[in-house]
């Protein structure tokens, strides 16, 4: 009974700053500031359920969901390869590697409505403007692990008479994943800012469309039920994340600080 009531209370830990600020809030709103400006939880809890039973809100998470989903894996995929390719050979990546910071450089803002203009208003603009925000937190990721490889491993592992393919499988992805999953999860975060972002700027359908009409008509209440939409995509998503990481990084020794 006690190791229950002790899991019970590590499970509810990280919920309790969430629902003292939202008490704290709704008191706000009764006697503080006009909830007008500020939303109201207790109204905003009820427009989220409402919402709910309604296939409109659905059509919009999908929008954005299938422009996150497929941004995500397209910067995940291209980030990694361009990571991986200048980690290993040194002459490609004293050439190519200030052009990647001058490219990451450029406020994804700025691009955007170029992207919109190129691709379209439809899903495939709204992919490309995740995809390029995801990618150089990937290529970095990958990068940066395998530039802090030991040389020795390597070496070792060729004594052994490991071929290339080994040496990725054996010693490189063990190596950087901890690199990676970290990419993966700030990744995650971007990837969601990129789609709301296309979506401020010309879209059709989707949360970041959501907000902005609800924004139009100063409805503060849809706005937060936008914002918490998107907020469960993230979770959800970083979540998965989460679990490939326990179960991919079960070998590596948790390490705590005081």
């Amino acid at each position: 009974m006690a190791s229950s009531r002790a899991r019970l209370g590590r499970a509810l830990r990280p919920v309790l700053p969430g629902i003292v600020l939202l008490l704290a809030w709704e008191l706000g709103a009764l006697y503080l500031f006009d909830a007008r400006f500020l939303g109201q939880p207790s109204k905003i809890i009820v427009s989220f359920v409402d919402h709910a039973m309604h296939p409109r809100i659905w059509r919009h998470v999908w929008v954005s969901l299938s422009e996150i989903l497929f941004g995500y894996a397209i910067g995940v995929v291209i980030g990694a390869a361009l990571g991986y390719a200048l980690g290993v050979r040194e002459s490609w990546a004293r050439l190519f590697e200030p052009y990647v910071i001058i490219l990451n450089g450029i406020p994804k803002v700025a691009i955007a409505p170029l992207l919109i203009v190129v691709f379209g208003i439809g899903l495939a603009s709204k992919v490309a403007i995740v995809a390029s925000l995801v990618m150089f937190l990937m290529f970095y990721g990958v990068y940066g692990g395998i530039r802090t490889i030991d040389a020795d491993f390597i070496y070792q592992a060729r004594i052994m008479g490991v071929n290339r393919l080994g040496e990725i499988r054996h010693v490189v992805l063990p190596a950087i994943m901890p690199n990676v999953l970290v990419a993966m999860k700030t990744s995650a975060v971007y990837a969601v800012i990129g789609a709301v972002i296309g979506e401020f700027i010309a879209a059709q359908a989707g949360l970041g469309y959501f907000i902005l009409d609800a924004s139009g008509t100063f409805n503060v209440t849809d706005i937060w039920v936008g914002v918490a939409y998107l907020m469960i995509v993230l979770f959800a998503l970083t979540g998965l994340i989460g679990f490939a990481e326990r179960r991919l990084l079960r070998w590596l020794p948790r390490k705590t600080i005081g």
